[in-house]
């Protein structure tokens, strides 16, 4: 009985239009405004109390992320006037001159120099010069604690005259907040040191103090890497891990691009028992992986507004019990035939055009039906015209994908290999000249005074002038194995297989002598000429070499030929080739 009873009132629902069949359910609708109204007095309840924290919390941790900025601002501003100071510059260089008592007077110097400069503050808890290769220059700092600043600044990105900011953890889980910034000689511009100094989150947690987003809440610094606390307005739970919702929003943030944020997340609750659900407003601070970060307990936010809904939902169970029959039997004289017209579509996704619906009465969905078959049918006549036109682009975009493939290996100004077409030669040839034990040979190659000559000839004439060098090198690759390649600007390399240290320093003697002989004029030259200074490295290839490290032999060879006067060629580990 009840399911010929669903029968006649289905077929009794397919003789209205769709249209009326849908004014019947909102009239039903209607019929429960307490349930209605109720749910939407939450929702906007609830959405206007998280859209009004959000927007003042966002505002509130972007406020104190610039503040927290300025601190930093103040302590970078400082440093910068130090590590440019003559004392500090004349301390540093008498530090790298090869002399053992020159070097002990530069460390005092220096250490005195950051007593007088930050001994009189609190925060700054360390403070200490870097030499170059990140060995700390106080010979009074334990070895503990030298490991774990050499490590910190060995750890940082190069970021030549911008200082790096971090966290590190030294003894008794005591965390310092490190500066560390790197120092060049004014004179010629290259790196002297380093300058580390620590200092102490109560510096930035009185940021914190007046800070209050209502009962519940917490303000901290976070750090997005790996979720430590950087620094706490309130000591944690002991042993407490970072909320992984948390941290997941954090870096789905970063990756977006978005330096600001609002998040739900759950984590341990205030009192460290068991877990809850929060809210969260973030603002990273600029040119760091930290964010301040304030949480607020999503009871707390929404305390008032599930009182109100909880009374509305229990007056309106009743009324939703009784329309949810009707609402079935509503929906169902929908759904039934476009679940099967949604059948038949999903099969014709697969290809078989041959398909169609059987359709009954005059509503919207007869129509409908009608119009698929239709459509299928033509559809499965231009999908066989499109198959073959499909067939063709095909083709053409093979030879499209050729042409840009060739491209893409070619320096477009100079018409020989360009970087990318290098880089993986030289890995090829470096796993073959190993599995041969052949000697393989790299020339890194710099047009001399180039920066001059453009500026003195124009854009233009240089141009033409790294042309002309491109040309003459292409012209000594005249082996299967050699390779000429522009590596970058006014700098070339070339590659040899097969080649000794001899046979390499006499092609790169004889590219200099050519391009010396082409007698290209250079107005802003020492000999009026375009020349080249080109350092040359030969090695037998292992497996504990590399492609960086043979570039590094050539590439400080050449940069000896360069300051050694120009015009020359220097082998790896020293060696001068006499001109002709």
């Amino acid at each position: 009985m009840p399911l010929l009873l669903e029968h006649r009132l289905t077929a009794l629902l397919r003789a209205l239009s769709i249209r009326h069949r849908l004014i019947a359910s909102f009239v039903l609708l209607s019929l429960l405004p307490l349930l209605v109204s109720g749910y939407i007095s939450y929702a906007e309840s609830s959405g206007e109390i998280e859209r009004r924290t959000r927007l003042f919390a966002t505002e509130v941790v972007k406020q104190v992320a610039k503040n927290v900025q300025l601190q930093m601002l103040e302590v970078e501003t400082a440093s910068e006037a130090l590590v440019l100071s003559d004392g500090v510059q004349a301390a540093l260089a008498r530090y790298a001159v090869d002399d053992a008592a020159e070097k002990g007077r530069a460390r005092a110097e220096l250490t005195k120099i950051l007593l007088d400069s930050y001994g009189s503050f609190e925060d700054v808890s360390q403070k200490y010069f870097l030499d170059k290769d990140n060995r700390v220059l106080d010979p009074q700092v334990l070895g503990q604690l030298g490991g774990a600043l050499e490590q910190f600044a060995a750890a940082a990105p190069p970021r030549r005259g911008r200082p790096h900011w971090g966290a590190l953890e030294l003894w008794g889980g005591q965390k310092s907040i490190v500066m560390l910034r790197q120092v060049y000689f004014k004179s010629n511009n290259r790196l002297a040191g380093s300058l580390f100094l620590g200092v102490r989150p109560l510096r930035f947690a009185g940021i914190f103090d007046n800070v209050q987003l209502g009962e519940g809440s917490d303000i901290f610094i976070l750090d997005g890497r790996d979720g430590s606390a950087v620094v706490q307005a309130r000591e944690r739970p002991a042993g407490a891990p970072p909320a992984a919702g948390l941290l997941a929003e954090l870096g789905a943030s970063q990756r977006r691009g978005q330096a600001s944020g609002f998040a739900a997340y759950e984590d341990l609750a205030a009192d460290g028992r068991g877990r809850a659900s929060y809210r969260a407003a973030y603002a990273q601070i600029p040119r760091t992986s930290w964010y301040v970060v304030s949480t607020l307990p999503n009871d707390s936010l929404l305390a008032q507004a599930q009182s109100v809904r909880d009374k509305i939902l229990l007056i309106g169970l009743v009324c939703f019990v009784g329309a949810l029959a009707l609402a079935y039997l509503i929906a169902r004289s929908i759904s039934a035939p476009l679940e099967k017209l949604a059948a038949l579509m999903r099969a014709t996704e697969g290809g078989n055009y041959g398909l169609r619906m059987d359709y009954t009465g005059r509503d919207e969905l007869a129509q409908l039906a009608r119009k698929f078959n239709e459509m299928a049918g033509n559809i499965g006549q231009a999908h066989e015209q499109l198959e073959s036109r499909v067939a063709a682009r095909t083709r053409e975009l093979e030879l499209a994908n050729e042409k840009l493939a060739t491209l893409s290996m070619t320096d477009a100004l100079t018409g020989i290999a360009n970087r990318r077409r290098f880089d993986a030669v030289l890995e090829a040839e470096l796993h073959r000249a190993g599995r041969c034990g052949q000697p393989l040979a790299l020339l890194m190659i710099d047009v001399d005074h180039f920066k001059s000559y453009n500026d003195f000839y124009g854009h233009q004439d240089g141009d033409a002038c790294l042309l002309r060098v491109a040309r003459l090198l292409h012209g000594h690759a005249r082996r299967a194995g050699d390779l000429a390649a522009r590596y970058g600007g006014e700098e070339f390399v070339m590659l040899a297989a097969d080649t000794d240290l001899e046979t390499a320093a006499a092609l790169a003697e004889g590219i200099r002598l050519a391009l010396e002989q082409a007698g290209l004029p250079h107005a802003e030259s020492p000999i009026g000429r375009v020349s080249v200074s080109i350092g040359v490295a030969v090695l037998l290839p292992d497996e504990r070499q590399s492609g960086e490290m043979f570039i590094r032999m050539a590439d400080k060879a050449m940069y000896r030929a360069k300051q050694q006067g120009r015009n020359q060629v220097q082998l790896a580990g020293g060696r001068r080739i006499a001109a002709a």
